[in-house]
């Protein structure tokens, strides 16, 4: 097997907070994130497959991309994650945004004539902290 990544950009923003918990709750658990702020997230798509013999691509990165845009970024970039369909009754924590994005690409991903999936989405939210998710 040989994997593959694509690395993408975007900017949103997010309050983390349970509306099922009272205010005071929620600033405990989790403090200055429980205020409206933003992040320049890096996320990382690796798929893993083998190497098709007619183009040499395990899948061609150009149509990665494409997937990776219209199922996330064209959702995502500069939008307030609370608001969104795709985070509805989920907190939108890197965890929960990790799992959300496989959910979307792991049956859009597709090799040609050969076996390719989804194998981990890296979500960078800091320089320093990342999540790292491979599959339910």
């Amino acid at each position: 097997m040989i994997f593959i990544t694509r690395k993408e950009h975007f900017s949103c923003s997010h309050k983390l907070e349970n509306p099922n918990l009272k205010l005071n709750e929620n600033k405990e658990i989790f403090g200055k994130c429980n205020n409206f702020h933003g992040h320049n997230y890096n996320l990382e798509v690796t798929l893993e497959g083998e190497v098709n013999p007619k183009s040499g691509y395990v899948m061609d990165l150009k149509i990665l991309k494409e997937i990776i845009h219209t199922e996330i970024l064209n959702k995502i970039d500069h939008q307030y994650l609370n608001e969104l369909e795709m985070f509805k009754d989920i907190i939108p924590t890197t965890e929960n945004m990790t799992m959300v994005f496989w959910k979307i690409l792991k049956d859009k991903i597709k090799g040609e004539g050969n076996s390719v999936k989804l194998y981990s989405i890296k979500l960078y939210e800091t320089e320093k902290n990342y999540v790292e998710f491979r599959g339910e």
